[in-house]
Parts: C-alpha cells; structure tokens; sequence
C-alpha cells in the first residue's frame, strides 16, 4: 500500500507517533527511517530520503 493510498487522518496519527517517539527516545531521523523500514520490509517496500 503507498502511503498515498492512506487516508489523511491516518497520516496524521502516524505523523504525530513518529514526532512523539523523536522527543521522547531523542530519536534522530536515521533511527526513524531504520524502525520504519522494519516494519515495511513485511510488505516489500523500503523508506527512501527524499
């Protein structure tokens, strides 16, 4: 599924995890990307930069 295929408060609830998680784990961006690309590669997909 591509992400634009999500709706927008769904995009939202996910927008609003990962900036949750980045303040409160001191996350940076790289952490973010390795923890999403965990749980996409069930699906056969890869974050990518953009």
């Amino acid at each position: 599924m591509a992400v634009s295929e999500l709706n927008e408060d769904t995009k939202a609830q996910i927008c609003d995890l990962l900036e949750n998680l980045q303040q409160i784990e001191k996350l940076k961006n790289k952490d973010i990307r390795i923890l999403l690309n965990k749980i996409v590669r069930k699906y056969r997909a890869k974050i990518v930069n953009k």
